[in-house]
């Protein structure tokens, strides 16, 4: 009972070894669930935040109502308004596109893209790509 077991001499290195082999992988699969996480839930504030513009569009409200709401509600989930574009358009009741914002009729279509710029949180998102660009589009009938 009481004996040591010995490791051959060839095996003293061995898990040194083992572990400057799997350490990289590993700060690997970690670095890159951090990422995927953030950039879910950026897509998810952006998402949120292209609904409520649009809702607002679809009520009648005027492109300057809709950027402002767009933007405050993305800088109120943490996001740099300076890297938000917001795009409003419409279509007519026909299905055709309107000139401008301003010519928006009841039971035509409000449309709101939003786009979003940043910089990834980690090296490995940076390995994939140089920034996070995240655009969503959302529709709704306007009454």
């Amino acid at each position: 009972m009481g004996q040591s077991r010995k490791r051959a001499r060839g095996d003293r290195g061995a898990a040194a070894v083992e572990f400057a082999l799997v350490v990289p992988l590993l700060f690997l699969l970690v670095f890159g669930m951090i990422d995927f996480g953030w950039a879910i839930n950026r897509y998810t504030v952006l998402n949120n935040a292209t609904r409520e513009g649009v809702r607002l569009a679809s009520l009648g409200a005027d492109s300057s109502e809709i950027t402002t709401s767009v933007t405050d509600s993305l800088e109120d989930a943490g996001l740099e308004a300076a890297a938000v574009v917001v795009d409003l358009r419409c279509t007519s009741p026909s299905g055709s596109a309107c000139g401008s914002w301003a010519d928006h009729v009841s039971g035509g279509t409000a449309i709101i893209t939003v786009r979003y710029s940043t910089d990834w949180l980690t090296p490995t998102g940076q390995a994939f790509s140089d920034e996070l660009n995240i655009s969503k589009t959302s529709r709704m009938r306007i009454e």
